[in-house]
Formats: C-alpha cells, sequence, structure tokens
C-alpha cells in the first residue's frame, strides 16, 4: 500500500501472497548488502547526496509496512517501546507500549487522557508503592539495538494534535548509547557530554569533576550527547521580540509565532554561568557561541536576520540556552537551538520530510539542520571551538554512537504568571508554565480565557480517538567511504557493552524486579490461528490453514508447500532469517533469537518469488 494512502477495500489473499512474497525474497538479498535496510524501502531511495554532493548509501530503513507489529521489550529487533513513567522535564505522563503500533504503513504514537497506574519498589522499605497520571503516551527506542556514528537521517512524519493549539510534545532524537531516555541514573554525569580533554583552567577542573568517565580520571572522555530533530511546540503563542531584553534595533520589530518546531545539539561542558545568557533574554556579545549571535548568525542559513522574511523563518531559540546538569561544582550544559517555523500542513498532511546530517570531528565535524532539501541551521567544530570560555573546557561535535527515539510527551503548555485569574490561583509558575495540566479536572479551567485551549485538548486526546504522531519511514545514510561512518552500538573506539553490563540496573526500570535492560526478541510462539496471524511468509498455495509444519529441505527442493513461517499448534513457527513472536522482525543485531536450518539452501526462491511476481502482478492488475 502506498504510504498515506487509505483503502476502503479489503486487498486479496492473493496480492498479499504476492506482496509477501516479494518482501520476503528482497529482505533475503537487502540483508546480503545491510542487515538493517528494510525491503520494503525503494530502490531510488537507497542512495542519496549529502553536504558537497557526495553520495551517500542507505545503512538503515523502517518503513513500518508490517501491520499490527509489536514493540514489547523482546518483540522486535530493532526498536523497544517503553513501559514506564516519563521523568524529564516535568513530564506527567505514562509510555505504554500499547500506544506504539504499526497502521496503514505508519509507525503510530498514541497519545490519550487515560490513567495508568504502576508499581514500584522501594529497597528502604521493602514495599511496593502505587502510582498513576492520567495521560497516556509512547516512546519508542533503538537503544542497545541500532546504533550509527555520522550519517543522514531522514524522517517522513505527520504530527500530532493541531497546529495551533499547544499541550503535545512530539519529538525524534538522537542520543549517545551510554544513557537511555526517562533512566536518571543512567544520565546522570553521563548525558549529554561530548568532551575529551584533561585541562588545566578552572573550568576544565569543574568540568572533570562533573563528567562521570573523564579524560583526567578514566583516559577518554565519554558521554552521551543529544541531537533534537524534531521538537514540535503547537499553538498560537507569538514571541514578540520587542519585548525580549538586548534586543538590537534592526530586530525589534520582528515576531516569531507558533506553531514552532525546534532544532538543537545539546553538549557538555557548558558555557560558564558568569558568562553566559538567561532566558529569555537575547545574548549579549561574549555570552554565547559567535555565529550563533545576534539573533539569526551565520549559522542560520548564512542569511542573518533577512531570513526571518524567507518562506521557513527561523531564529535563535532564546527560551532555552542548556540547565545545570551538576551543583557542586556548578557546570552547566549548553543548548544550541534554532526555532522554525511550519504550518498545519505538518500536522493535516502526510509525508513532510526532514533531515539532519552529522559528520564527527573535533576539527571538520558539523550539524546540519534541513527542512526537506532547505537548510535551516547548521553547528559546526570552528563554532564549538569559539564560543567564551577556557580553551581547553570547550565541547566537540558528537563521537559517540548514537540511536534513534521517538515519542510523544505533554509540553509547551505555556502561561503568563501575571495574568489575574491564572495568579488568583497560582496556576501559573514564575517560568511561565501551568501547574494544573488535567484537563478533565473542572479546576485547571477555571480562566477560560486562558486555559481554553487545555479544554479544547482535552477532545484532541479522547482514548476514543487518540493524537496520532505517524511517522511514514525513518532512514539513515552513511558514507561508505568515510572510515568515520560505522554501524554498531559497541565501536572499538568508543565501546558500551561493558559499562551498561557492569552498571545494568542504571539502564533498568524496577531493577529490584527486572534484572536486565532488555530481553532477547522472542523467536516464534506467538498465538495463532492461521498462517496470516505470523506476519512475513511466502506462499505458492493461498490456502492460510494452520496445521502443516514447514520442512525446509522438502520445500526447497520442490517436494512441499514454501513459507516463511507459519502457524503449527495455535504458535508461530519462524523461518531461520525471522523473528519475534509473529517472526515479523528480520534475524538482526544482538538481541535476535533466530534458529539456524542446518544444510538448508534456497536454490528454487528465486524461480518461484518471479512467477509469484508475475501472478501478482496480474492479480494486481484485475483487483485494481
Amino acid at each position: 500500500m502506498s504510504k498515506g494512502c487509505r483503502r476502503s477495500a479489503a486487498p486479496s489473499p492473493f496480492s498479499l501472497h504476492w506482496e509477501a512474497a516479494w518482501r520476503y525474497r528482497l529482505g533475503r538479498l537487502s540483508a546480503r548488502a545491510s542487515r538493517w535496510v528494510d525491503a520494503s524501502t525503494p530502490v531510488k531511495a537507497h542512495t542519496v547526496k549529502g553536504m558537497g554532493d557526495r553520495l551517500l548509501h542507505l545503512i538503515f530503513s523502517d518503513e513500518f509496512e508490517d501491520e499490527k507489529r509489536s514493540f514489547v521489550d523482546g518483540h522486535d529487533t530493532r526498536w523497544t517501546a517503553e513501559d514506564r513513567p516519563g521523568i524529564p522535564n516535568a513530564a506527567i505522563q505514562y509510555y505504554n507500549s500499547s500506544f506504539v503500533k504499526t497502521r496503514d504503513g505508519n509507525l503510530v504514537i498514541e497519545t490519550a487522557r487515560q490513567n495508568a497506574t504502576w508499581k514500584e519498589y522501594d529497597p528502604n522499605t521493602g514495599k511496593e508503592y502505587s502510582f498513576s497520571r492520567v495521560y497516556s503516551s509512547g516512546m519508542v527506542t533503538t537503544w542497545n539495538k541500532f546504533c550509527f556514528t555520522s550519517g543522514m537521517i531522514e524522517i517522513s512524519f505527520k504530527l500530532p494534535g493541531k497546529a495551533l493549539r499547544g499541550g503535545l510534545w512530539p519529538a525524534f532524537w538522537m542520543l549517545g548509547n551510554l544513557a537511555r531516555p526517562s533512566y536518571m541514573e543512567s544520565t546522570a554525569g553521563i548525558w549529554p557530554w561530548s568532551y575529551d580533554q584533561c585541562g588545566t583552567s578552572a573550568e576544565a577542573v569543574e568540568a572533570d569533576a562533573a563528567q562521570r568517565i573523564s579524560n583526567c580520571r578514566d583516559g577518554k572522555g565519554r558521554g552521551s550527547p543529544e541531537i533534537d530533530i524534531i521538537e514540535a511546540q503547537p499553538g498560537d503563542f507569538i514571541l514578540e521580540y520587542k519585548k525580549v531584553a538586548f534586543v538590537d534595533k534592526k530586530t525589534r520589530e520582528y515576531s516569531l509565532n507558533r506553531p514552532l518546531i525546534s532544532s538543537s545539539l545539546q553538549v557538555s561542558p557548558g558555557i560558564a554561568s558568569y558568562i553566559r545568557p538567561f532566558t529569555p533574554n537575547m545574548p549579549l556579545k561574549g555570552e554565547w557561541y559567535p555565529e550563533l549571535y545576534p539573533m539569526g548568525g551565520r549559522a542560520y542559513a548564512g542569511e542573518g536576520i533577512s531570513n526571518l522574511t524567507d518562506t521557513n523563518p527561523r531564529m535563535i531559540n532564546n527560551f532555552w540556552y542548556g540547565q545545570v546538569i551538576h551543583k557542586i561544582p556548578e557546570v552547566w550544559q549548553d543548548g544550541l537551538s534554532a526555532n522554525w517555523n511550519h504550518d498545519e500542513r505538518f500536522y493535516e498532511e502526510y509525508h513532510n520530510v526532514i533531515r539532519t546530517e552529522w559528520q564527527t570531528g573535533s576539527d571538520d565535524g558539523y550539524v546540519r539542520f534541513y527542512n526537506g532539501d532547505k537548510l535551516i541551521y547548521d553547528i559546526t567544530a570552528d563554532m564549538l571551538k569559539n564560543r567564551p570560555g577556557s580553551p581547553d573546557a570547550f565541547p566537540v561535535i558528537p563521537f559517540e554512537a548514537m540511536y534513534l527515539n521517538v515519542s510523544t510527551r505533554w509540553g509547551w503548555n505555556g502561561c503568563r504568571p501575571d495574568d489575574p485569574c491564572l495568579s488568583a490561583y497560582s496556576m501559573c509558575s514564575p517560568e511561565g508554565q501551568l501547574t494544573c495540566l488535567d484537563c478533565g479536572n473542572p479546576n485547571c479551567l477555571r480562566c477560560p480565557e486562558s486555559t481554553g485551549w487545555l479544554a479544547d485538548l482535552c477532545k484532541d486526546i479522547d482514548p476514543r480517538r487518540p493524537a496520532k504522531f505517524e511517522i511514514d519511514y525513518v532512514r539513515v545514510y552513511q558514507d561508505k567511504s568515510d572510515p568515520l561512518h560505522t554501524v554498531g552500538c559497541d565501536p572499538p573506539e568508543f565501546p558500551t557493552k561493558q559499562y551498561i553490563q557492569d552498571n545494568w540496573e542504571k539502564y533498568t526500570f524496577n531493577s529490584y524486579i527486572k534484572k536486565e535492560p532488555l530481553v532477547v526478541v522472542q523467536h516464534g510462539g506467538g498465538k495463532c490461528f492461521t498462517n496470516f496471524d505470523c506476519g512475513n511468509f511466502f506462499s505458492i498455495d493461498p490456502s492460510p490453514d494452520q496445521g502443516t509444519e514447514i520442512n525446509w529441505e522438502e520445500s526447497v527442493e520442490g517436494r512441499g508447500p514454501i513459507r516463511a513461517s507459519s502457524c503449527v499448534n495455535g504458535k508461530c513457527k519462524c523461518p531461520p532469517d525471522w523473528t519475534g513472536p509473529f517472526c515479523q522482525s528480520p534475524c538482526i543485531g544482538e538481541y535476535a533469537s533466530c534458529e539456524a536450518t542446518s544444510g538448508a539452501s534456497y536454490p528454487l526462491l528465486g524461480v518461484l518469488f518471479v512467477i509469484s511476481m508475475i501472478v501478482g502482478l496480474l492479480l494486481a492488475y484485475l483487483i485494481w
């Protein structure tokens, strides 16, 4: 089915067989070129042009074409959906793996006002305690499964909710593999460090004390930097720069309104507190990264302030310069971030494409953010070197292996502390955030002029019609000729496997109950009624009846039916190249449990594939 298309009529079983055959054969072929490339990715998308017109090759893709994939821990070799409460950024949602699914060729992350309860064990008391939250959503990551170093990342998507209604925070971002999102013990002293020096300045000494794995103490500085590709901010708030401190005369009459998307690089160590700017003020000269100063420096596509008048205006994110990540000594992290406008199309239509190109390197590295093919802004290694402060205490372009994250959570629910009604009920914090956030609680809606959007949001996240963040595809490209472009979560130069094993409890929710961060993907065994329930299969026989276990050797010699998976005695049985309870996940990565079939070969698959393709095309032509 074409991406974004919808058909009311059910597809023919014969066309399903042809499609399964096509995918299975292509899947085996593509696995030889790159184990992580989805067979459904169009051939024309296997290469793209990067910076300087260099040719980049597809090394990972997920088109999410297989219906009803499960991302529960132990079900998928690429992704894992979380089952735990969100923690950072004052999160008020519970991440539920059932809110992450595949439908109509998209990865779908749902968000709803649906109560969630869970228990946590307290080792100090030896008891379990119950907790609850009123919002549920989803987060899915490739943590410790698929990672890469350097390349171009491309995502096609449709945002949840409404463009002019705040409250949701859909995001697509990358983290270094040494940290796991919402697992705060894993991030302490690790996020978002990108620093490998042993300096002597006061700033460098403080950085050494704050970095968990430092160059001075451990011989190599390590961490988990963050690249935020999409952080969407829906709503109707308008930022008038004439109300912001330290705005130059030329810029005072400009404004940048939501909906916005923030694209950022988060790194440590940050600029010292006695130098750095503070939100919402604009940075003064000498307070921030020179090429991001003033409001629209050279980094913003080289246009300066004139970019505010083009079709994709962007501006320094003066609402986020970073935060304190270590109190004594006080050490900050820096958020090099730009806000850029987008419109209703991102919420109403499919196929919105954003790209980010990342090249590691302390001298010539960079991160470049694109809306489609249009450059939003870039961050270079020189920019990091030239920031204010000591020359031995600056971060570098990320060198750690990084993984992918997709989520929707609560956010961007701004308010004005001087609002008379909100002030009377103490409903707005000094930082401009609502303190009463349950859209189903009448007490949170007592100021309709200021919280009307909150009541409207409840309609968008009704459990019967949840908001949906839909991802058409995710693709990653690399330059095969560049030795700095690598695939893997445990590269020899920057290993992570042993550290995670030695500190497993930091990467596990309720570690007194669950003793491993990730479980090995189950090889078959899912409950089924027909072969159709068992994922991808290849069959000349259109009958989906269960009960016949595959004899691979007989099948390949032409003495029996060929199926890639089957339903035997009510349980799915997977072929060698597929795994998961319902055989929907390719056998790739460290967490895949796959059974090898001794002596099995597939000499007739090519012939059978061609026959099935011809039959499928004829049937498809007749059906359409």
